[in-house]
This record gives structure tokens, C-alpha cells and sequence, in this order.
């Protein structure tokens, strides 16, 4: 009889050895998902504030010409950066703007509304401010940190002679 319960502590031993193995695999496989998800939300944002930044840089870049890039308050939408277009796009705007946590541009005939806007990216707390009538800062909360990107409105530049 001493034998019986002998193998039979010793297989409940066993078991619970199993069973707690397969709960620290279960934990283990469980937070290692969580911090997975974490590290693709923070790569997520940082890849979105790159590709806000660089497509206000663009923009600005692009259409610098003849005095037709400017950034001016737009109720309900705040500082926004006015692009009127010229040539065979004539009388044509766009309007960039952060708005609910999301870069918009909004392309029309000079009529600014959320209807008529796109959504570029989302983004947490962007800002768009014009510094000394020829410089449009652009400033993103990333992860704890503040990325801010200079834009340079060149046609507005006074050339010495």
C-alpha cells in the first residue's frame, strides 16, 4: 500500500510541474505579444510623424513660388498652410491643416471644410505655426517626444542687391 501512494504522490508531483510549465509558457507567450503590439504602435507614430513632416516640407517645397505659399488662422481649423495654385490650376487652394489628431489637406476652389478634406496620416497634437513671415514650424508629439521640422517659404525671402 506505502508503494501506491507513493507513485501516486510522485505523479501528482509531476502534473503540477506540468501544469505550472504551462502556465509560465501561456504568461510568457502573452506578454511577448503585448510587447510586440507596443513596439509596433511606437513605429507606427514615429513613421507617422515622418510622413506628416515631410509631406508639409513637400508641399511648401513645391509650390514656393511667387508669394503663394502662407500660413494664416482658419476658424474651426486653426493654423493652416494656403496654397493657391496658379497656371492651369488657377483660382484652385490647398489647405493643410491638424485637426482630431490627423494631418488633413483640403484641395478646392478656395472653400476650407472637413468634406471636402483628405486625411494624410494620423498623427498625435500637431501644430503648424509661421515664424517670421518666411518660416512655417511644424511640431509633433511622438512617443514623449516633440519632433518639430522648418520649412522655409523662400519666395518670401527679400534678395540683397
Amino acid at each position: 500500500m506505502s508503494k501506491h501512494i507513493k507513485y501516486s504522490v510522485e505523479t501528482i508531483m509531476v502534473t503540477l510541474l506540468l501544469i505550472l510549465f504551462s502556465i509560465m509558457v501561456v504568461v510568457l507567450i502573452f506578454e511577448g505579444s503585448n510587447q510586440y503590439k507596443k513596439t509596433l504602435a511606437i513605429k507606427d507614430s514615429e513613421e507617422n510623424a515622418r510622413i506628416a513632416l515631410s509631406f508639409v516640407n513637400m508641399k511648401v517645397k513645391q509650390n514656393d513660388i511667387a508669394h503663394r505659399v502662407n500660413v494664416e488662422e482658419r476658424e474651426g481649423f486653426g493654423q493652416t498652410i494656403i496654397v493657391a495654385y496658379g497656371g492651369e490650376e488657377e483660382g484652385l487652394f490647398s489647405y493643410i491643416y491638424f485637426k482630431d489628431g490627423a494631418l488633413y489637406e483640403c484641395y478646392s476652389d478656395g472653400t476650407l471644410s472637413d468634406e471636402l478634406s483628405t486625411k494624410i496620416v494620423d498623427v498625435e497634437n500637431g501644430s503648424i505655426k509661421l515664424m517670421n513671415d518666411n518660416i512655417i514650424e511644424t511640431s509633433l508629439d511622438v512617443n514623449g517626444r516633440n519632433l518639430t521640422r522648418l520649412s522655409a517659404i523662400r519666395s518670401k525671402f527679400k534678395i540683397k542687391e
